[in-house]
């Protein structure tokens, strides 16, 4: 019975050990077939995949965000990342961005609710003007203003109702109030008096004009300071201080309002992404933030940007 038992073992032993063989046999077959081929020894070599992706529909993107700020791109080959692939990094190594997000939003902050005297007879008349949609300084955003109140038949000779003033020393703005009884509503949602620096108010002048009324805090017409482009194509990418959310990269702001932002830096941050070795991607998706990764309006200009997948892979030399 002992007897019986131990062949049995070793009957188990010699199968393994015939596995191992037949494995050593063929691992040694092709190491020999590289051999006679000329192919002496493995390295790696570092390869690249471009990838230049856009907004604009006739270009292939799809699911388009309403403001712009997102789309998806669909890769009839898809992108295809070896299985033994090492060091995988997505880098974004230029972008171009429309200096067109607008500051004065239609339904959000574009009202300006006002009491002033009347053109034809100077009697005290509720206004309510409607900023048109767009990226405002202060000097643009008077001119509307001032414009919109005459349209509407306020007072304008021999001053207009109001005048918004810089006050460079304290970066506040003023507002300048020409007439008495000119009263200005705050309180609402929907008016501009954050970008102006006012808190929830109404202004009043009574009977003293002209009369100015001084922000309660600094302007903020720089609504977006810099811009987020991110991407699912890596699972984390940029830290932004203690938070991960895909970011490929950042975009400063380094032309005037109107004029698109062609950015190249010079050393991009280089993501890992070693979760893309033996994958492929066929679809993919892009948006677009300000430096707090809040949504942007793009106010219906399209956005690039030129993607780099790279890599390392063992091949034969």
């Amino acid at each position: 019975m002992r007897s019986f038992h131990t062949n049995k073992k070793l009957s188990k032993i010699n199968f393994f050990l015939l596995i191992y063989s037949l494995k050593m046999a063929l691992s040694y077959h092709g190491e020999s077939k590289k051999f006679q081929q000329g192919k002496t020894h493995k390295t790696l070599v570092r390869e690249e995949i471009s990838l230049l992706v856009s907004s604009d529909p006739s270009n292939g993107a799809t699911n388009i965000s309403a403001n712009g700020d997102s789309f998806e791109i669909n890769l009839q080959d898809g992108i295809k990342i070896p299985r033994d692939a090492h060091a995988v990094q997505v880098s974004m190594e230029e972008s171009t961005i429309w200096w067109t997000i607008p500051n004065i939003i239609t339904g959000t902050n574009d009202k300006f609710y006002i009491d002033a005297p009347r053109a034809s007879d100077s009697a005290i008349t509720s206004y309510t003007v409607t900023i048109p949609q767009g990226l405002y300084d202060l000097s643009a955003l008077n001119d509307a203003i001032q414009r919109e109140l005459e349209n509407a038949g306020a007072k304008t000779s021999p001053d207009p109702v109001v005048n918004l003033l810089a006050d460079t020393a304290t970066q506040k703005v003023e507002i300048r109030v020409n007439y008495a009884n000119t009263d200005i509503d705050f309180t609402q949602a929907d008016t501009f008096r954050d970008i102006l620096g006012f808190n929830s108010q109404n202004l009043t002048n009574g009977a003293t004009a002209p009369f100015i009324h001084l922000a309660d805090n600094a302007a903020a017409f720089n609504t977006v300071n810099s811009f987020l482009i991110h991407g699912d194509i890596v699972q984390r990418g940029v830290r932004l201080n203690n938070s991960y959310s895909q970011i490929l990269g950042q975009v400063l702001i380094d032309v005037p309002p109107g004029s698109q932002i062609v950015s190249q830096p010079r050393n991009p941050p280089r993501v890992s992404a070693d979760e893309l070795a033996g994958q492929i991607k066929t679809r993919l998706r892009f948006f677009l933030t300000d430096q707090s990764n809040n949504s942007v309006n793009t106010a219906g200009e399209y956005w690039t940007a030129r993607i780099v997948v790279s890599y390392s892979h063992p091949v034969w030399i």
